[in-house]
């Protein structure tokens, strides 16, 4: 039987079923002369309106249970802050914490639902901004650098509406695409390419190796380029093959072997949270679940920060010559059985890793007692550093963060040390208080209008939703600055462009026509 023909005979029979019931009795006996009376076109537009009829009961089913769910995950957020706030904290910290509470708690209902770049970058924010600076302001232990340099209700005054405006900017549009839809698009195209995740799997690994032989300008795009291997790995676990979940873990044993040896952990840590969404998904974890699965990230975390420092100091400093990975795992095996990693020490340390508010507070009793607004100046220079490569630009600036967090924190730093000054403290080293604020609702809208982008564009490459942590792997770091942010999402932007344009030529992929779009233009009548 056509489709078309089909598709109505399921739509006609589905509402003959419930018509043949009083008072519409009858119906189902005449339902083959009313299918047999209906052109083949008119047939078709009868499958369309039993599909979109079907949908849309779906589909308003859903959005009823989702806008239940986040009605009561708003009230035990209104909750867990009034509790913050009747405890002796400020109000605007109650509200802060209550609001980090909630994003977390979204953030990890999401995963494995959709791709929650937005949630991601708001919840770095609220832990790094809020949560950490608010543990800062209650520690006896007062460090002579890292430290609140603003009182608590200064700084919160400013920080917790920055938070608040950018989430509210980066949600005035939902996103629409679930990872769903994403499966089905990338089960069609493995049917025809089994072997493409394999293929950028192995150019991810390899091409990193290449660029010694190319100027060092071209450096940030051979680190893309070694991005590939994640997105192979996330086209791989999508796939039915009975060896997936080896690579895919062997991708990310790979990675952390990768990362003892240099004794640069970030790239785990990072690649972890954004590929948890795709692993939720395919596990169908529920929310305790992922709770758990939170948590054991968050001691993974501390191992990590607790073992890092004195690897460091042997590696690098020391001229340890033996097996790295041995030393990792005896140091980590040492915290363990020693108890260090859950100390109250290591907890005012890892606060002070959690805690990037105290570079904002800097700016803030910096700005402008002693330096002036910068007006601006700091994002037009990123704006243009971000689409004028380096060799037009000469003054370009390095990334590091350097120029201005000494500019605008008074504070100094070592040439080879690396600290931004966040988004939230460009916006009010540039503008103050207001300004700041407004500017962080700005930065949010573009964050959702670049995400709205992307959803279109996927019309054209059904699953470019797939590489977006390629596109945000810097943008939502929390502690990062507008212009190497920036400049971070029109680079990666362009060589996710340039492989999808050069995916298409080689293998022929095509944007998938959908069925809705088919039925759609099989629905005018002849007349």
């Amino acid at each position: 039987m056509p489709c078309g023909k089909y598709l109505a005979h399921f739509s006609l029979s589905s509402v003959g079923k419930c018509l043949s019931h009083p008072p519409f009795g009858g119906f189902s006996a005449n339902r083959q002369a009313i299918l047999g009376a209906l052109g083949p076109r008119w047939r078709s537009c009868a499958g369309l309106t039993g599909i979109i009829a079907i949908d849309f009961t779906r589909n308003h089913t859903n959005r009823q249970a989702e806008t239940n769910r986040s009605l009561n995950l708003i009230i035990i957020s209104i909750l867990v802050g009034l509790a913050v706030w009747l405890s002796g904290a400020l109000f605007l910290s109650a509200i802060g914490l209550g609001f980090t509470f909630f994003i977390l708690v979204r953030l990890l209902i999401l995963m494995g639902k959709r791709i929650p770049i937005i949630e991601l970058m708001t919840a770095l924010a609220a832990l790094q901004w809020i949560l950490g600076p608010y543990i800062e302001y209650r520690n006896t232990y007062d460090h002579y650098r890292y430290h609140m340099w603003v009182p608590e209700n200064e700084y919160m005054a400013f920080v917790v509406p920055a938070v608040l405006a950018f989430w509210l900017g980066a949600n005035m549009i939902k996103p629409r695409i679930q990872l769903e839809d994403i499966k089905t698009q990338v089960l069609s195209i493995l049917d025809e390419h089994p072997y493409f995740p394999y293929i950028l799997i192995a150019l991810g690994a390899f091409l990193p190796y290449l660029s010694g032989f190319f100027p060092p300008s071209l450096g940030f795009v051979f680190f893309l380029l070694s991005t590939l291997k994640y997105i192979g790995a996330i086209y791989l676990i999508h796939s039915e093959h009975r060896l997936r979940w080896w690579i895919f873990f062997g991708v990310l044993l790979f990675t952390m072997l990768t990362a003892i040896g240099a004794g640069m952990f970030h790239d785990v840590l990072l690649w972890g949270m954004l590929l948890f969404t795709f692993l939720a998904k395919e596990w169908n974890l529920g929310l305790s679940t992922k709770i758990i699965a939170a948590v054991l990230g968050l001691v993974f975390a501390m191992t990590i920060q607790t073992v890092k420092y004195p690897y460091r100091e042997m590696t690098w400093n020391g001229g340890y010559e033996g097996n790295k990975t041995a030393l990792f795992l005896k140091l980590a095996a040492n915290a363990w059985s020693s108890g260090s990693i859950f100390t109250p020490g290591h907890g005012v340390h890892m606060n002070v890793r959690l805690n990037q508010g105290w570079i904002i507070s800097a700016i803030m009793h910096n700005v402008p007692a002693s330096v002036p607004y910068a007006k601006g100046a700091t994002i037009r220079d990123g704006i243009m550093n971000s689409v004028v490569p380096r060799i037009l630009n000469p003054n370009k600036l390095r990334a590091g963060g350097r120029e201005n967090f000494r500019r605008f924190t008074g504070l100094s730093i070592r040439d080879d040390t690396s600290m931004g000054i966040s988004i939230a403290g460009e916006g009010w080293a540039n503008y103050g208080w207001s300004g700041g604020i407004i500017f962080m609702f700005l930065w949010g809208a573009f964050i959702n209008w670049f995400w709205r982008m992307l959803e279109r564009w996927s019309k054209y490459f059904p699953t470019l939703l797939i590489w977006s942590p390629m596109l945000f792997l810097q943008v939502v770091k929390a502690e990062t600055e507008f212009g190497i942010v920036l400049n971070h999402l029109i680079k990666a932007s362009i060589v996710v462009l340039g492989s999808v344009l050069l995916i298409r030529r080689i293998w022929g992929f095509r944007p998938e026509s959908g069925q809705v779009q088919i039925e759609m233009e099989s629905c005018s009548p002849e007349i």
